[in-house]
């Protein structure tokens, strides 16, 4: 995933002002054919070469030291109820962070396991999700939840038995999803 810092004093909402516009089309397709030509470039070079340098940046930092994903869960649930999850999106950096996620609302995946690791329910399980990439600007401190709820069903309907079951989350971007750390929780008699 990209994170990619405004610079200051620069307002991005504004678009079609003069010098802020993008690229003339024929500019963008012949950088593209250049850049192809090479051996070595890849899709995401041609994108990156095609949009104006101005606008925003590439943070050089990894995600951890930008974005904290984290799953709240509850350590035990009595069986037939249904388990609340949250998955929470924050920035700790002290700067303003465009993430570029997947999804006209944001898609994100809940994945249930057994203790042997299979998966036994995913949230998104045969779901499809748009091919929309949506800009969420999150100013220093700021916090995005991401919320639903598992009946207690694998994917194919069957109610789950008592036990303790792996639970974590990804929150889909533009290149690779966000995957919190796993959690655990206990269906069975409180």
């Amino acid at each position: 995933m990209e994170l990619r810092e405004r610079p200051k004093g620069v307002d991005h909402r504004a678009r079609g002002r003069a010098g802020d516009c993008l690229p003339p089309l024929s500019w963008v397709v012949l950088a593209a054919l250049a850049l192809l030509a090479s051996r070595s470039a890849t899709p995401s070079d041609v994108y990156a070469a095609a949009r104006p340098s101005v606008r925003e940046r590439v943070m050089p930092a990894s995600v951890s030291d930008s974005v904290r994903v984290g799953l709240e869960v509850p350590e035990r649930v009595r069986a037939g109820d249904p388990v609340r999850i949250v998955l929470r999106l924050e920035n700790i950096s002290d700067r303003t962070l465009d993430l570029y996620l997947r999804g006209r609302t944001i898609a994100f995946d809940v994945i249930i396991t057994r203790k042997d690791g299979s998966v036994l329910w995913r949230r998104l399980e045969d779901e499809a999700v748009p091919a929309i990439l949506r800009i969420e600007t999150l100013e220093p401190g700021a916090v995005i939840e991401l919320e639903d709820t598992w009946d207690q069903r694998a994917n194919g309907g069957a109610p789950v038995s008592a036990g303790e079951y792996g639970i974590r989350g990804e929150i889909l971007t533009e290149v690779e999803p966000l995957v919190t750390a796993s959690a655990s929780v206990r269906i069975g008699p409180l």
